[in-house]
């Protein structure tokens, strides 16, 4: 049943107030898109930044979705159909859990409210919609935006991991946060 709610996400776009999500494929793989990859600003918290991406390893990536429940999404604007950024939903059937994550890429777009659309519009989903019973996440605690749009949806803070990563050589504590159904 859980496999079939989450084909559904596949196959459809789903809506949220400004933005829709749909899903990411191999036309989705624009110079733009590596371009938020390998921007430093705008991968400042994620472990994206240790890496540089190119087309070839974006294509990999992309295929790791392949035959598995999770979700690669692309973010766009309802306005213009512009995409603006991406998501993705790291499905555990056996739990029924998903650990969810966002990446705005399009930095003018920033601070409008768009990354907390996109994040009640998959979260709710998900929640709603399929036999997932919570949806979880983590953001370093130095990402106030990220927190910011976590705690906005309704998630409580869960577990931290004190001093779990590097962010400019300072020890960074890592806060994850959860929804339940």
């Amino acid at each position: 049943m859980l496999k079939q709610q989450i084909e559904e996400i596949k196959k459809n776009t789903l809506f949220g107030n400004q933005v829709f999500l749909k899903s990411f494929n191999k036309a989705d793989i624009t110079e733009t898109y590596i371009g938020w990859l390998n921007d430093p600003e705008t991968t400042r918290f994620s472990n994206q930044r240790h890496t540089h991406h190119d087309r070839n390893a974006c294509v990999e990536y992309l295929a790791s979705f392949n035959d598995t429940l999770n979700l690669f999404l692309s973010v766009h604007l309802i306005e213009n159909n512009e995409a603006i950024g991406t998501m993705t939903a790291y499905v555990s059937e056996a739990h029924r859990t998903a650990d969810i994550g966002i990446l705005i890429g399009k930095r003018t777009v920033l601070g409008k409210g768009l990354g907390r659309d996109a994040w009640n519009t998959l979260q709710s989903w998900l929640l709603k919609k399929t036999m997932i019973r919570k949806v979880t996440a983590g953001a370093l605690r130095a990402n106030v935006p990220m927190l910011r749009v976590m705690k906005s949806t309704g998630m409580v803070h869960e577990a931290t991991k004190r001093k779990q990563e590097l962010l400019n050589n300072q020890p960074q504590d890592i806060l994850y946060f959860a929804k339940f159904h």
